[in-house]
């Protein structure tokens, strides 16, 4: 039988609209998720440094009934998203929010 976990989630702004971290009790892995017009609080963020993987989400500009999804890693979480917030000619991700 699986056992049942508890997650602690924190909103650092007290909106559930801003950022918001989460952690799965006796794990270490941590969750930060935000919206790109928080990016610059996002990246200040001590767990941002770290290796990981991290989701750009926004919407597909094919379909508008789905979701378009970038799904990347980085020894650097926080310096790979400031490199994706660039425009689409520099290098950058445009589609997603």
């Amino acid at each position: 039988m699986t056992q049942g976990r508890s997650i602690r989630l924190f909103l650092v702004d007290g909106t559930p609209n801003g950022l918001l971290t989460a952690e799965i009790m006796n794990w270490t892995g941590h969750v930060l998720t935000g919206p790109r017009s928080k990016l610059s609080e996002l990246v200040q963020r001590p767990e941002c440094g770290r290796t990981g993987i991290y989701f750009l989400v926004g919407p597909d500009p094919e379909n508008s009934l789905r979701p378009l999804v970038y799904i990347g890693e980085s020894d650097d979480v926080a310096t790979r998203l400031k490199q994706h917030n660039r425009p689409e000619e520099k290098g950058g991700k445009d589609f997603w929010g």
